[in-house]
């Protein structure tokens, strides 16, 4: 049950979306996706489920008063019909309320997370590294199999990273968390000097290093800019292993940016071309800093959820534009990058809690897992909307629960040695 949330996104999620495009079904990809809820709701279910079973079978061995079972039934008969009676008027109010709930989401499945570690235990990282490997091996495949039907590299393409550049920067962050729990296995990375690992023996260590390999290789085939900058970032400063093949990486990753922005490759239709057509990054931050401007004290609490942020005016190419016409509204959930998001919808505190919190894990733990996460959070959430995934955030804070506990064979707060020898 412990790494069940990790099968679910890493393996039957992927297979979901495959499934639903093979059978002409798009709404199965939007419920199960990334950002679908379908799926999480389905593990809480199934965590209800689980723990109320273990409860009725304790209970069973213990001998009890048949009153007990009728009072507890008409007690949760009760509170059923005291909260559908009250849910009545606050669905009709439900609209008002989606951008708050939008917002909620991310403390939701941090809760979650928590409480999923706490009733079944928190999942290892040899699972989330292996899991990527699935993962990456499922990327690669789908990618191959859309180049050699177009005879030719196709971008985004497939029946899996057909889903635009949110998809694919979706997946790519899910192989960024899962290449970073390779730092810590044994062998992930040939070393220059021998070194004694704590934890499995070195029959484990041809699993970890194809692992690595394969969502190395999936990130390439996923042509996430976001993934690429990451992953090349996390294998120059946080990777064992000789220098020079660290940097060999480095620049296939950074080559593999340029191949997407510069050569003239094809492309699915639903990828964003960057032409200049979606409002980029930039826009975004001049707005929200235009935003706090009128409002000094949105720094504090943050900009109005149901108000737009900002208003964006179409280029009319040097045609008279009508001033009495509105532009259109940009709200707070419409901003591409979480961290930007976070500090427009809670004010400062909303970006500062988060990093407090992947900072905490990561010192707790003491080792280059937690740094991993970190590093991959602050690339990938600064240029994509990862921490408002469903799919990402929820697999991000069952890595930060994992990276919190030091690895078999540390003690808690002992220093640890290994950290500080492969990166230099």
């Amino acid at each position: 049950m412990a790494r069940l949330p990790l099968l679910a996104v890493y393996v039957l999620m992927p297979l979901a979306v495959l499934a639903g495009r093979l059978a002409g079904r798009p709404e199965v990809a939007q419920h199960f996706g990334p950002r679908g809820l379908t799926l999480w709701l389905t593990l809480a279910g199934l965590a209800l489920v689980a723990c109320l079973g273990r409860d009725l079978l304790a209970r069973a061995r213990q001998p009890k008063s048949a009153w007990t079972g009728l009072v507890l039934a008409a007690a949760m008969a009760g509170c059923v019909f005291l909260l559908l009676r009250l849910l009545g008027p606050v669905l009709s109010q439900a609209l008002a309320l989606a951008p708050l709930l939008d917002e909620l989401r991310l403390p939701a499945l941090v809760l979650f997370a928590c409480a999923w570690a706490w009733s079944f235990g928190a999942p290892r990282r040899e699972d989330l590294a292996r899991l990527g490997g699935v993962l990456g091996a499922l990327l690669l495949l789908d990618f191959l199999l859309t180049a050699i039907m177009a005879r030719q590299l196709v971008l985004g393409g497939g029946l899996l990273l057909g889903g635009g550049q949110a998809a694919s920067d979706s997946l790519a962050f899910l192989l960024c968390l899962a290449l970073s729990a390779t730092l810590d296995l044994p062998n992930a990375m040939p070393a220059a000097t021998p070194k004694t690992w704590p934890g499995p023996g070195p029959a484990a260590a041809p699993t970890h290093n194809l692992s690595r390999w394969l969502i190395l290789a999936g990130l390439f085939a996923s042509s996430s800019r976001a993934g690429l900058a990451a992953a090349a970032l996390i294998v120059l400063f946080l990777e064992r292993g000789p220098l020079h093949e660290r940097l060999a990486l480095f620049c296939a990753g950074v080559l593999g940016i340029w191949m997407s922005l510069a050569l003239p490759l094809a492309r699915t239709l639903s990828m964003p071309l960057g032409s200049g057509d979606e409002l980029g990054l930039t826009w975004h931050l001049t707005a929200l800093l235009e935003a706090f401007r009128v409002q000094p004290l949105a720094w504090l609490h943050g900009l109005p959820l149901g108000e737009p942020m900002a208003l964006a005016m179409p280029d009319t190419g040097g045609l008279d534009w009508d001033p009495e016409a509105a532009g259109l509204a940009v709200s707070v959930f419409d901003i591409p990058s979480s961290w930007l998001r976070l500090l427009a919808a809670w004010g400062a505190g909303g970006p500062g809690l988060a990093l407090a919190g992947l900072l905490a894990c990561t010192l707790h733990g003491r080792r280059r897992f937690g740094f991993g996460l970190l590093l991959a959070t602050l690339v990938l959430a600064a240029l994509t909307p990862a921490l408002h995934t469903p799919a990402t955030a929820g697999v991000l804070a069952l890595a930060c629960i994992c990276a919190w506990h030091p690895a078999p064979g540390t003690a808690p707060g002992a220093p640890n040695t290994s950290d500080t020898s492969g990166a230099h």
